[in-house]
């Protein structure tokens, strides 16, 4: 979805597409779009670093969940373009019942020799790496459904093989919504009705729209995720 002010005429022609599509899920079909089920988290105010309860979505190519590593909580492979697979977002359910006040993810992405492809043809490289939340039964429609913290941009390839570390405070001035904006209101809005959290793979606008590889390997590597 779109996701920067600087690229709002971008998103026009997104807009015209999905609205030319019935049913939505026609459109999202084109990324890979796999069933979005209604998973409760296994306890509130805490994200689960058990790779079954994380789900690979709107993916091509890739697992339904990443894969234990010892090196951190789970991994997973980048797919290669040769397969036309991409990874787009990886996520968790999640819930709360108190006050959050802070994001921290903690990662690392081993790679040897990786050319990273952005697969949205319309946006740029580098390819990126972004903390999301996603609201409880988010339809992907809604532009408050889904927020990304824009301090957590990781541009892969630029800090490959060594362990990285974000923290973001959850206020309306560190995220913002599907088209770029940012809103006190409905921010504090999703984030009381928060049902999902994560992270997308995209480019430099399009921050969920999926990422591959020409060449090379890599893997992305979750050590670590809170929420407080």
């Amino acid at each position: 979805m779109c996701r920067s002010l600087r690229t709002k005429l971008r998103c026009v022609s997104v807009l015209l597409m999905l609205a030319s599509c019935v049913p939505l899920s026609a459109c999202l079909a084109l990324i890979g779009n796999q069933a979005f089920p209604n998973i409760p988290p296994e306890a509130p105010n805490v994200v689960s670093l058990d790779p079954q309860n994380w789900y690979i979505y709107y993916s091509a190519e890739m697992p339904p969940h990443p894969s234990t590593d010892p090196e951190g909580a789970w991994s997973f492979e980048f797919p290669s373009s040769e397969t036309s697979g991409h990874v787009n977002y990886v996520q968790t359910p999640f819930n709360a019942t108190t006050t959050l006040h802070n994001v921290s993810i903690t990662f690392k992405v081993e790679s040897v020799a990786p050319q990273y492809v952005v697969v949205d043809p319309t946006d740029i490289p580098p390819a990126t790496v972004h903390v999301f939340f996603e609201q409880q039964n988010d339809n992907l429609s809604d532009a408050n459904g889904r927020w990304w913290a824009g301090a957590s941009q990781y541009n892969l390839g630029s800090k490959d093989n060594t362990a990285v570390t974000y923290s973001v405070p959850l206020i309306p001035d560190q995220w913002s919504n599907v088209y770029g904006q940012r809103d006190s209101q409905s921010f504090y809005s999703a984030l009381a009705n928060v049902g999902w959290i994560g992270v997308t793979f995209g480019g430099q606008y399009f921050w969920g729209h999926g990422v591959t590889l020409a060449s090379g390997s890599a893997k992305y590597i979750l050590v670590g995720f809170q929420v407080n």
